[in-house]
């Protein structure tokens, strides 16, 4: 995102509040999923600031419906709520693919098992740490998700969306996917307050 549009952004967001700042803030990070690049994104609402974890509990379900995205939430606690956002079928259709799901095999996510049986075990090993599969669910290409496991997280070859430790060239194609999303929904939100404001004056 250029300098520009990230002030307009910022200052877009300081003039928000309640559900209208936390779409923004949901349409804004998961745009790549939203646009159907990315089989689903990870959120993390927490309680501090704006206290977007309150505002997840009162909006969420809404503001989901709105973007034709599912949601399933895999921890929460006082302080903070981590939600998936997903396209069902674009999720479904990733964790299915052979590669893909040979690699769940080895984790123990059963060929057999539905997406929420999936999901159930995720969340279920989310209570310790965060598992090293979740990248399968966020769209991560297994090899990445593997070099990370390899090397313990160092000695990768780029970082951006993920670290990457196979076909820097395949990741810089899906990185810019994503950044374009991320900008025309930022450039949208922008606009749409503009217009606002232009009404309300």
């Amino acid at each position: 995102m250029d300098k520009l549009l990230k002030l307009k952004f910022a200052e877009t967001l300081r003039k928000l509040s309640g559900k209208e700042y936390l779409e923004a803030i949901v349409a804004f990070a998961a745009a790549p999923t939203i646009q159907n690049k990315k089989p689903a994104s990870l959120m993390n609402f927490n309680s501090c600031g704006r206290n977007t974890a309150a505002l997840w509990r009162k909006y969420g379900k809404d503001i989901c419906e709105s973007f034709n995205l599912e949601y399933f939430e895999l921890k929460s606690d006082n302080d903070s709520t981590i939600i998936l956002l997903y396209q069902k079928k674009l999720l479904e259709w990733y964790l299915n693919h052979p590669r893909n799901q040979s690699f769940l095999n080895k984790m123990g996510y059963c060929t057999e098992y539905s997406l929420k049986e999936k999901l159930e075990i995720l969340k279920h090993r989310f209570n310790n740490f965060c598992p090293h599969e979740v990248g399968i669910f966020l769209g991560m290409p297994v090899e990445d998700v593997e070099g990370f496991i390899e090397h313990k997280g160092k000695n990768c070859l780029s970082c951006k969306y993920w670290k990457v430790y196979c076909n820097p060239k395949r990741a810089e194609l899906i990185f810019s996917a994503y950044d374009k999303a991320r900008n025309s929904m930022a450039e949208f939100l922008v606009k749409l307050n503009e217009d606002r404001m232009a009404k309300c004056c």
